[in-house]
């Protein structure tokens, strides 16, 4: 019986199992009818497909009913070696179908023996009134391939996120064309945003006569957590019924992915020796779990910050997370700005760092003027200026003492402070407190830029000191 005999005979017989299936009622599938929705093809016939090649189909799940079915699941039940199926993106359980509204989803027939009659079932769950249940048959004839292409599809390991798994391809003549084939082209048309490569293989046309082989070294390195991976490897020929022939490659990546819910923690101004404390949540939406290997201050910035936990010595389960308290030392007068630094194996992510700033009630100097310089001439022997010491903090401040350097016996301190310290309390904009003194310059003979400084020691913690310097001329 010649081959082509056996292939029709294949067809009829896989018609009749369609029909077979569609009308014993005993049988263990499920069989009821459709109500609200239709499938569209029912049943999938993929027809004659060579061995190494995949056919793909698209079924329309339609609602041709007058209330909304709600769509609970899609799973292949049978023969997942031979068939597969791709759902639409975004696509999650229960889904709604409305009235005249439709489920696109792909199914695939890639067989892996020959020849044989080859049979799958998409198991379709839902409200429909009739079917909840319904089996979607699936067939196909599996023929002799002119080019064997193993593995198909090209299956990848579950690989971390930015490792490599290889995958080696063959790809032989059978001998079921007599002819040479060339194989004028291996491309990858697909691949998945740098995810799948070529890592070695024929960059020319290739010759293959019956028997022979070649072999065609693949990569998958994802680039991000996925699921659900896919690319598309082609390969070009003159062999009959395979002249493009698309590969599925199929992958799918973990890896841990660090998350926290603020960058930033701002205690703003609180009470001296109060110790506040707050939160955040360190978080692992990864598919792996994330360590943590480094958790502390840097050491740049302030220290006034404690962390508890100290460390986190177990590893972050997918899922999971941590909440990460953080106390301000307030013990003392001032800003502080510190960052938190986090260490971890997440593959795409840098360290992640959450600034920290508080503050308490602080004086803040502000002497005005901070330079002067007194020019008198002929008959005006002597001038005076007045110094201005603002307090534009929130916090008293305190003038804890004047040094006086007066090195030339020029100048003299008028309508100051008699004793110090002087408190010059917090106030508000415009009218800031202020205390004030004034500098005289006296002069009977020619003189150019004595100098005297007025030298400030003041609680203020940015500014523990502040120098005044005063200039004087004299020409008759």
């Amino acid at each position: 019986m010649n081959r082509k005999w056996i292939m029709t005979l294949m067809a009829v017989c896989w018609m009749a199992l369609l029909a077979t299936t569609a009308c014993e009622c005993e049988d263990s599938r499920v069989i009821a009818s459709l109500a609200e929705l239709s499938a569209e093809p029912d049943p999938v016939d993929f027809g004659d497909v060579p061995v190494s090649t995949v056919r793909e189909m698209d079924v329309n799940l339609v609602n041709r009913g007058t209330a909304t079915v709600h769509l609970h699941g899609l799973e292949l039940t049978l023969n997942p070696e031979d068939f597969s199926m791709v759902l639409p993106e975004g696509l999650e359980f229960p889904h709604a179908i409305p009235p005249g509204n439709q489920v696109v989803f792909t199914v695939r027939y890639h067989p892996q023996a020959y020849p044989e009659i080859d049979e799958g079932v998409v198991l379709i769950t839902s409200t429909d009134k009739d079917a909840p249940e319904y089996e979607l048959l699936m067939g196909g004839n599996a023929l002799e391939p002119v080019l064997l292409i193993r593995p198909v599809p090209a299956q990848f390991d579950h690989t971390r996120v930015l490792s490599t798994d290889p995958l080696t391809m063959s790809i032989e003549h059978t001998g079921s064309q007599a002819e040479s084939v060339t194989i004028s082209s291996i491309a990858m048309t697909d691949d998945a945003d740098g995810d799948f490569s070529v890592e070695e293989g024929p960059t020319d046309a290739v010759v293959l006569a019956a028997g022979e082989s070649i072999s065609v070294r693949l990569a998958y390195t994802p680039g991000a957590i996925d699921d659900t991976d896919e690319g598309v490897l082609t390969i070009s020929s003159n062999a009959e019924s395979q002249e493009v022939v698309d590969i599925p490659l199929l992958g799918s990546s973990y890896a841990p992915h660090v998350e926290v819910d603020t960058t930033a923690l701002n205690f703003g101004t609180v009470s001296e020796n109060s110790d506040p404390t707050l939160s955040f949540i360190l978080s692992n939406t990864g598919n792996e779990e994330l360590n943590i290997r480094e958790l502390g201050l840097s050491t740049t910035g302030s220290q006034k910050f404690t962390i508890n936990p100290e460390s986190i010595d177990e590893p972050i389960q997918p899922g999971a997370n941590v909440e990460i308290f953080v106390t301000y030392i307030a013990d003392d007068q001032g800003d502080d700005t510190g960052t938190l630094r986090i260490e971890h194996d997440d593959p795409l992510e840098h360290p992640v760092f959450v600034q920290l700033h508080g503050r308490t009630p602080t004086p803040e100097v502000d002497v005005d003027p901070n330079f002067i310089s007194i020019q008198i001439a002929g008959s005006s022997h002597t001038q005076a200026v007045t110094i201005h010491i603002y307090n534009k903090g929130d916090a008293d401040l305190r003038i804890l003492g004047m040094a006086f350097d007066n090195p030339d016996g020029s100048f003299s301190i008028e309508n100051g402070p008699v004793a110090y310290p002087v408190i010059i309390p917090f106030g508000s904009d415009p009218d800031w407190p202020e205390e004030t003194l004034q500098v005289r310059f006296t002069k009977n003979t020619t003189t150019v830029d004595d100098e005297c400084t007025l030298t400030f020691t003041t609680n203020d913690p940015d500014e523990e000191t502040v120098v005044v310097t005063v200039m004087g001329t004299y020409s008759p």
